[in-house]
């Protein structure tokens, strides 16, 4: 059988930058366990704090999916949001009290190339605008998608619905004001870490991204140099897990 011709960017297979994930995953998670059982408040159950870390790690691209983002993928058409998608699928699959900063974060984690606006607030609304829906509000997925493997595309995931959208956004309204100010603190934390090894983990899977490479000398301040400090620090816990 032919490889599942899918991309999570130009050049770079969708599956391979998965796969790359999970890897960074493995060596990121030990380091921040302990501090995610503090800050999650679940010392009691860090294995199930785990597996809620590394499916969003896995599953946080699965917007690229859709028939849209990838044929727009190479053009000079505009990719349509991807990133609320993931957050979704995640609402509907983790447990209270860990899928809401998990869902924020993986909805905000291009915030860095200015991908924010609608969504947190009406992540519905730009995925119709988008295109990426059908007239009753079902996501349309690229065909390729139907040879993936289960794990990899949940069955979950494929029915994500526009309201699934939706519900998640007034579900993330309310958990990020309904509090009061320590509270909502924490949960500012919460989300914070997550974000953090999310980005700790797709970033150093994807250093070979043409947006990730240095222009020129004079290129003093583009997100290169993020990039290489973040592949700097994966390497070198690589390098001390080894020893």
């Amino acid at each position: 059988m032919s490889p599942v011709s899918l991309y999570s960017a130009p050049q770079e297979n969708y599956l391979e930058h998965l796969v790359r994930c999970k890897e960074k995953f493995n060596i990121i998670i030990p380091i921040f366990l302990h501090l995610s059982e503090r800050i999650f408040g679940i010392q009691k159950n860090a294995a199930q704090l785990k597996d809620s870390l590394e499916k969003m790690v896995l599953f946080h691209d699965i917007g690229k999916l859709t028939k849209k983002w990838q044929e727009n993928l190479g053009t000079n058409k505009p990719l349509p949001s991807h990133s609320t998608l993931g957050a979704a699928y995640l609402w509907k699959i983790l447990p209270e009290g860990i899928k809401e900063p998990i869902s924020f974060a993986v909805a905000i984690h291009h915030t860095d190339s200015g991908l924010l606006g609608d969504n947190i607030e009406r992540p519905d609304v730009q995925a119709i605008l988008d295109g990426i829906s059908d007239h009753i509000g079902n996501i349309i997925w690229n065909n390729e998608t139907n040879r993936l493997d289960k794990q990899i595309f949940p069955e979950e995931a494929k029915n994500l619905t526009i309201n699934d959208l939706k519900e998640m956004a007034k579900g993330l309204r309310i958990w990020a004001k309904g509090c009061g100010l320590l509270e909502q603190h924490q949960k500012r934390i919460q989300a914070s870490l997550a974000h953090h090894i999310l980005k700790l983990c797709d970033i150093s899977a994807s250093i070979e991204r043409r947006e990730y490479q240095k222009k020129d000398d004079q290129d003093y301040y583009g997100g290169w140099l993020m990039v290489e400090e973040i592949r700097k620090y994966v390497e070198n816990k690589i390098k001390f897990n080894i020893l």
